[in-house]
């Protein structure tokens, strides 16, 4: 006899619940995108040893967020993004704020997603122009999105691994070239540069809320998958950003997979890039389909005009000029990401204060 597959209705449909490692995919797959580019350049303009303490330092504080959101949701016992959890908690005002501050994150994100694969897929490609592949990688980008969760959570299953492998592999190819030099450069008058890219590149708060809807009533095995999809992007940050500093310094690059070929050739710059673009799709992909649900779901509105919205605003953006990929990276982390930490903060101490009462 084949054996069923368990389903849970989420969001309006049934879907098939995840395993601990779909749901680890699906919070690293949202986490690792366009930041862990930046990060290296960020973290040079500090100090090598500095910005990997100030890793650490805000990838604590990320964990900390992530399980507090997890215990949120396992308590409130409903399939709700951020802004609903707040709605249940802390009302409707401030509900609309986490709301306001979610959609201009994620636009950004996605913003910084198009700049980025478009200077990515040049320099893999040799060929065109930033502004043309970034059309390119948007048109595909959204027709996945438009195609619905479960064709996203395919793609970021299996791009996310390949992501990870990619990262690790390209980290131990530039370490034999790292100078020690280059650990001991520290500019005081640049420590707080690092601090918004750093949050963005972990950031992933998102995925927890809808990881925790396909693992019904495993608390066990969600609070896992937080806490594994949280560390996994935070080892590989650490790995990457060492390598890629301590081998270029003062000459690492904005976007830290364009610069590999000078060191290590043609094969390096390419398989870098690839990472790159892989990196950014399954960041745009987990994030636009994230935002998409939350304005159906949370904020009631159509399906269609939500996808347009999350899709069209980006590259509006995009064409409108704003096209510096580390000030989007800074400006997201260090305002929009930053109050949305505070404000589930305040979520997490008032549901503590109803800790056993089911919210409905």
């Amino acid at each position: 006899m084949k054996k069923e597959t368990p389903v849970v209705l989420h969001q309006g449909t049934y879907k098939r619940t995840a395993t601990t490692a779909e749901a680890v995919f699906m919070i690293t797959g949202m986490t690792i995108g366009a930041g862990v580019l930046g990060l290296p350049y960020a973290i040079e303009q500090a100090g090598l040893l500095f910005g990997l303490g100030a890793i650490v330092l805000v990838g604590i504080l990320v964990l900390v967020l992530n399980l507090m959101i997890a215990r949120v949701a396992v308590q409130t016992r409903r399939s709700l993004q951020l802004p609903g959890l707040v709605g249940v908690y802390l009302g409707k005002p401030a509900q609309v704020v986490l709301s306001i501050l979610i959609v201009a994150s994620s636009l950004g994100t996605l913003l910084a997603y198009i700049v980025g694969e478009g200077q990515a897929l040049t320099a893999l490609s040799g060929r065109g122009t930033p502004f043309v592949w970034s059309i390119v990688f948007w048109l595909v980008g959204a027709a996945l999105v438009w195609g619905g969760l479960q064709r996203v959570k395919t793609a970021e299953k299996i791009l996310s691994s390949v992501v990870m492998v990619l990262v690790v592999t390209l980290s131990i190819a530039l370490l034999p070239e790292l100078s020690s030099l280059n650990l001991t450069v520290f500019e005081p008058g640049r420590l707080l540069f690092p601090w918004g890219v750093i949050l963005f590149a972990l950031h992933g708060s998102p995925a927890i809320a809808e990881a925790h809807a396909l693992l019904p009533g495993q608390t066990k095995r969600f609070r896992r998958a937080v806490i594994v999809g949280t560390l996994l992007p935070l080892l590989i940050y650490l790995f990457f950003t060492l390598a890629v500093v301590g081998t270029f310094g003062a000459l690492t690059p904005e976007i830290a997979t364009t610069g590999l070929g000078v060191l290590l050739g043609r094969p390096a710059a390419i398989a870098g890039n690839i990472f790159a673009v892989l990196a950014m799709s399954t960041g745009f992909m987990g994030l636009a389909t994230a935002l998409k649900q939350s304005l159906v779901w949370d904020s009631g509105i159509p399906k269609r005009w939500a996808k347009m919205f999350v899709l069209g605003v980006p590259i509006i953006l995009f064409l409108v000029g704003i096209r510096g990929f580390i000030g989007i990276l800074q400006v997201v982390g260090g305002v929009f990401i930053s109050l949305e930490i505070l404000l589930m903060t305040f979520v997490y101490i008032v549901a503590r204060r109803r800790q056993g009462r089911i919210h409905k």
